[in-house]
């Protein structure tokens, strides 16, 4: 199975299992806390969105940038809590860190699965493709995310449908 699979695999059983809302922080933060991270928005270095941090016999903790919009701050914790599935479910971690630059210099395999990832859970493919014709910025306000992000998904979704 291919990483991309993979990843919206995992988010869509997430999906069936808690329902996603589809604005602000709280059905994620559930998500992020059944998982057994600590969510923790504050502010962080502006070329930062996010990171995840998971220590040997320790929980994981996500910390988000408060300084963010808030559909920024979704992709951001979507894009983490991926990043925490990644690592409990496939690779079975107990000592990891990921940080969510703004720049894509820092651009990798786990990037690109924790965005597949945050992609489906947050803008599910068959809900995304109806939406978006109506427009992106229909999209953008339907997700509750960022332009850049329905811009990404929808790039993503035609090269893998």
């Amino acid at each position: 199975m291919l990483a991309w699979q993979s990843a919206r695999n995992e988010a869509r059983a997430i999906r069936d299992a808690v329902p996603v809302s589809k604005h602000g922080l709280g059905s994620l933060t559930e998500i992020a806390n059944m998982l057994g991270a600590e969510v923790w928005v504050g502010n962080l270095d502006p070329d930062i969105s996010g990171f995840v941090v998971k220590e040997a016999n320790k929980s994981p903790e996500i910390f988000i940038n408060a300084s963010d919009t808030p559909q920024r701050q979704r992709f951001t914790l979507a894009h983490e809590i991926g990043h925490l599935v990644d690592r409990m479910k496939l690779a079975e971690d107990d000592d990891y860190s990921f940080i969510d630059h703004r720049s894509s210099k820092h651009y990798d395999l786990h990037e690109f699965y924790a965005d597949e990832f945050a992609g489906e859970l947050l803008m599910p493919a068959d809900q995304f493709h109806e939406i978006i014709t109506k427009g992106e910025y229909a999209a953008a306000a339907e997700f509750g995310v960022s332009l850049p992000a329905v811009r990404k998904r929808h790039s993503r979704l035609k090269k893998n449908p």
